[in-house]
């Protein structure tokens, strides 16, 4: 199929128009219209439905139209490759961060590489872990910093150890836990729990944590897979409690008005590493980024 009318289809059910989308494409509404006819006789099927304001796809649209959302992608990626290389890019890296970490460290880190900047262009995107872990399989993404713990079952992805660090559990710096020595992990046991799971990987540990902690009954109230800040104002505001990497919001405790609760038990470790490809590991692009990266965390007191 012409790779073209995909793309339109594609135009159509993001905009959920005929109309708008011939406006954006700058072309006609019939023409636009003919595309629709030309595939749907290639698919046999409908591929749009009408609604009362516009347009939604079918299931066979749906799929057509996310290939078409592809093409665009890889298009506007061709389109970017071509003004980097004319401003001097010798490169480009596609960077992977976990929201825990651009909520912390990451972003202080990239202001400095624009102090200096690399050779290459560098791309973010801010994903939970298991997401970035698939688009580095997928060869959408070159590397990715994310927990170093994470299970992997195959060889095409390799880590490498940023810093250590551990997992504590967190509460509002107005908690009566607060400033308390080796508080029994029981006297967790009326708050409200908080799992921050999908976006670093924890639900699972949240799980086996608190069983460790000997809190069985305990099932947490909120699972935010969302921005991790949500999670800060709400351990401020209310007698709640979550699990969080420590080292890692050590330096970012007054920012969020947050303070760890020194428990009589040891908790799991919680390292951080980079990912990335077999082939992708000994790129330059690579191998200058885990250089800058590096002496970013060492300045930072985290290695």
């Amino acid at each position: 199929m012409d790779p073209r009318l995909l793309t339109q289809l594609a135009t159509i059910v993001e905009l959920g128009s005929v109309t708008k989308a011939a406006q954006k494409l700058n072309i006609t509404q019939p023409t636009l219209s003919r595309t629709v006819k030309v595939i749907e006789d290639r698919v046999g099927a409908a591929v749009l439905r009408r609604r009362r304001h516009g347009v939604a796809p079918t299931e066979i649209g749906a799929r057509l139209a996310a290939e078409g959302r592809e093409i665009l992608r890889r298009s506007q990626q061709a389109d970017a490759a071509i003004e980097e290389w004319k401003h001097g890019f010798k490169g480009e890296l596609r960077i992977g961060v976990g929201p825990m970490l651009a909520t912390t460290i990451m972003g202080d880190f990239f202001a400095e590489t624009m102090a200096k900047p690399p050779s290459y262009g560098q791309k973010i995107y801010c994903e939970y872990a298991a997401r970035l872990v698939e688009r580095l399989k997928r060869d959408q993404l070159d590397v990715a910093i994310i927990p170093y713990d994470l299970n992997r079952d195959d060889d095409v992805l390799v880590r490498e150890k940023l810093f250590q660090d551990h997992l504590s559990v967190f509460v509002g710096q107005t908690d009566p836990l607060v400033g308390r020595r080796a508080v029994p992990a029981r006297d967790l046991a009326q708050h409200q729990w908080i799992s921050v799971g999908e976006i670093s990987g924890l639900f699972d540990v949240t799980r086996e944590m608190l069983d460790h902690l000997g809190l069985h009954d305990v099932v947490p109230r909120i699972e935010n897979t969302g921005d991790v800040t949500m999670t800060f104002r709400m351990l401020e505001k209310t007698r709640s409690c979550s699990l969080l990497p420590f080292r890692l919001l050590g330096t970012f405790q007054d920012r969020f008005r947050i303070a760890p609760v020194d428990l009589d038990v040891e908790l799991a470790t919680r390292n951080v590493g980079l990912w990335t490809t077999m082939a992708g590991r000994d790129r330059p692009e690579t191998l200058d980024f885990l250089k800058r990266l590096n002496a970013y965390l060492a300045r930072a007191g985290l290695t």
